[in-house]
């Protein structure tokens, strides 16, 4: 038995990086997961193919209006919902003084707003499943700068202060809301760097590498589980050392 044996999950973001490794070891674990995509990746399809347990979904977190139908439907296909991991996000680097509006508008509606509808559509059918966990994918950049990011950790900085204000809100209903904060993981966001922007990032890190989605899926199950019935409000950073230097 896995410590998610019987449990439900929805996954925001499972086409590829934390998402996607939320979603595999999930599924290992004994969860029925459905699992959301901007744009189904071949690795997802795989996964769906395999896994009865696994139901994909379409969702678009800047279409506010349709998120709630769309994440009924999920929680639908499921018989109820134990567990939220919001893992989807977008960049868009630029100076702060060359930022364009629309750009940090859209930064904005992805990585904050659409983690709100979503968590937002989950309250009332945790609370009907008797308390559940919720989980916010934020990063190290919410509590440190970085030049050319300012949306990014503007955006990843309120989440973290939504978290906090849920845990305390949700906690007598038994929901349990965390967050944790990677910080440079191997995916789609850091397959764009230079390799003189990668040695300069490596040169930062105590460990001296990048962490991988599999490793920040470890702590997502284990927050998710009874194992951390007594954790909530807290911030669980993955980061190899970076954020203590």
């Amino acid at each position: 038995m896995g410590i998610l044996d019987g449990k439900r999950a929805v996954v925001i973001g499972a086409s590829g990086g934390i998402g996607l490794a939320c979603t595999r070891l999930f599924l290992a674990e004994g969860a029925r997961v459905a699992g959301s995509y901007r744009r189904k990746s071949a690795a997802l399809e795989e996964l769906s193919a395999r896994e009865a347990a696994l139901h994909t979904f379409s969702l678009d977190l800047t279409a506010a209006e349709e998120i709630a139908a769309q994440m009924k439907g999920a929680i639908d296909a499921l018989g109820g919902i134990d567990i939220l991991v919001n893992a989807a996000g977008i960049t868009k680097p630029a100076l702060f003084h060359a930022a364009k509006p629309e750009e940090w508008r859209a930064v904005l509606e992805s990585n904050l707003m659409g983690a709100f509808h979503a968590t937002q559509s989950v309250i009332l059918p945790l609370m009907r499943a008797g308390g559940g966990s919720i989980i916010e994918v934020s990063s190290v950049y919410a509590e440190r700068g970085g030049a050319g990011q300012s949306s990014y950790c503007a955006s990843k900085a309120a989440l973290l202060g939504m978290t906090r204000a849920l845990s305390v809100e949700l906690a007598a209903k038994k929901i349990r809301v965390n967050a944790v904060a990677p910080g440079f993981i191997d995916t789609a966001m850091t397959e764009g760097f230079s390799e003189k922007q990668r040695e300069q990032f490596l040169a930062r890190i105590p460990m001296k590498r990048f962490g991988k989605s599999e490793e920040v899926a470890e702590i997502c199950a284990f927050l998710a589980s009874d194992k951390a019935s007594y954790i909530t409000g807290q911030v669980f950073t993955i980061d190899g050392g970076l954020s203590a230097c």
